[in-house]
C-alpha cells in the first residue's frame, strides 16, 4: 500500500525583494527543491507561497534556502 504525503501551504514573509530577477531567482530555487510542488512570488506584498510536502516544514530546508539566497525570513 502506497504512503500518501500531504501538501501543504506555508507563506513567508521575505525581505530584500526588489523586482523580476529576485521573484524569477527565488522561484526557480524553490521549485526544484524536493517536495516543494508550486512557488508563487508577491512582490507588492514581499510574501513567497510554497507548496510543499508536509515534512520540507519541518525540516526549515525552505527558509535555508531562503537565507542562502539573500533574503531574510521576516516573522
Amino acid at each position: 500500500m502506497a504512503t500518501q504525503t500531504k501538501t501543504k501551504q506555508s507563506v513567508y514573509r521575505v525581505g530584500g525583494l526588489k523586482g523580476d530577477h529576485c521573484r524569477d531567482r527565488i522561484e526557480h530555487t524553490l521549485s526544484h527543491l524536493h517536495g516543494v510542488s508550486s512557488v508563487k512570488v508577491d512582490l507588492a506584498a514581499k510574501q513567497v507561497a510554497v507548496s510543499h510536502d508536509e515534512s520540507v516544514t519541518s525540516s526549515g530546508y525552505i527558509e535555508e534556502t531562503l537565507q542562502s539566497l539573500g533574503y531574510s525570513i521576516q516573522g
